[in-house]
C-alpha cells in the first residue's frame, strides 16, 4: 500500500471518482445506474468511517479528504438533479452556498491560524444524511407515486436543516478567529521578522566570504 494511504482513504477517493459518473448518467437521464452509483458511493462513506475506526487508522488526510468527497458528491448530485428538473433549484443553491462558504472559512481560518480542524458538527452530519436521502428518494427507480408525495416535504426539511447547519458552522467560524491586532503593528512585526531574516542570510553569506 502507498505510504501514507490506508484502506478508509482509498475509499473515499473512490467515491470522489464515482461523481463524474454520477454526473454521466444522470445528464443522459439513465437514472437506475445513477441511483446504483449514488447508492455505493453512500456505502463506501459509512464503509471508511467505520474501518478507520475499527482498524484505528485514522489520518491527517483522511480527516480532510472526507469532507471533502462529500461536498463534491452532494455540489455535483444537486447541481445537476437541479439543472434536469428533479428537485427545486432554489435547494441546489442552498446546499452549494453552504458548502462554498465553509469553504471559504475554513480557507479563511488556516490563512490566520496555519491550521483548521474540519470536526463535524452533529447538525452537519444530520444535514448530510438528509441531503443523502432526498437523492436517494428523488432517483428511486420504484414507487414513484410514494417519492413524488414524499419529495416536496424533503425538499423543504432538508433547505431548513441546511440553513440551519450552515449559519451554525458560521457562528462556529466567527466563534474560533483569534484576536485581531491592529494592521500597522502587525505590518511592522512582518517587517522586522523579514529584516532579521536577511541580515541572518547576510551574515552567513560574509563568514563564507572571508572562509574563501
Amino acid at each position: 500500500m502507498i505510504e501514507g494511504m490506508t484502506l478508509p482513504n482509498f475509499l473515499t477517493l473512490a467515491r470522489i471518482f464515482l461523481a463524474p459518473s454520477f454526473l454521466i448518467a444522470v445528464i443522459y437521464h439513465y437514472y437506475l445506474g445513477a441511483f446504483i452509483l449514488f447508492a455505493l458511493a453512500g456505502i463506501t462513506d459509512f464503509l471508511d468511517g467505520f474501518l478507520a475506526r475499527r482498524l484505528n487508522q485514522y489520518s491527517q488526510l483522511g480527516t480532510f479528504l472526507d469532507p471533502i468527497a462529500d461536498k463534491i458528491l452532494m455540489t455535483v448530485s444537486y447541481a445537476v438533479l437541479a439543472a434536469v428538473g428533479l428537485i427545486p433549484a432554489w435547494l441546489a443553491v442552498v446546499v452549494i452556498s453552504k458548502d462554498f462558504f465553509i469553504c471559504v472559512g475554513a480557507a479563511v481560518l488556516y490563512f490566520i491560524q496555519g491550521e483548521v480542524n474540519p470536526l463535524p458538527s452533529p447538525w452537519g452530519k444530520q444535514t448530510t444524511f438528509l441531503q443523502i436521502v432526498t437523492v436517494g428518494v428523488v432517483l428511486l427507480p420504484v414507487a414513484e407515486d410514494a417519492a413524488a408525495l414524499i419529495a416536496p416535504w424533503l425538499f423543504w426539511g432538508t433547505g431548513v436543516l441546511t440553513i440551519f447547519s450552515g449559519v451554525q458552522y458560521i457562528v462556529e467560524g466567527i466563534i474560533a478567529l483569534p484576536p485581531s491586532k491592529p494592521l500597522e503593528k502587525e505590518m511592522g512585526r512582518r517587517k522586522n521578522n523579514r529584516s532579521l531574516i536577511l541580515r541572518r542570510r547576510l551574515g552567513r553569506k560574509a563568514g563564507v566570504t572571508e572562509e574563501i
